[in-house]
């Protein structure tokens, strides 16, 4: 197989994630200088997460999927 010409060259330092609502809006996720900052949709604020704020963070956001994956088999069961 041949090399790819057109490569990924630096880290990905973004992700766009839609919301639901009623419009198209877009949660936006951004890491820069070591820190993630947070843009809600547009008209609302965002925030920034440094280092212990961001463990913080995906501890709160593990322990809330486990949450809702455990709500979906229950209501599966029922």
């Amino acid at each position: 197989m041949a090399e790819p010409l057109i490569k990924v060259t630096s880290p990905k330092r973004e992700w766009l994630l839609r919301c639901y609502s009623d419009r198209e809006d877009v949660f936006t996720v951004e890491v820069q200088d070591g820190g993630i900052d947070l843009f809600l949709p547009a008209g609302s604020d965002g925030i920034r997460l440094e280092a212990a704020q961001i463990a913080a963070f995906r501890e709160a956001l593990e322990e809330a999927v486990a949450q809702a994956e455990a709500d979906l088999r229950a209501g599966a069961r029922a």
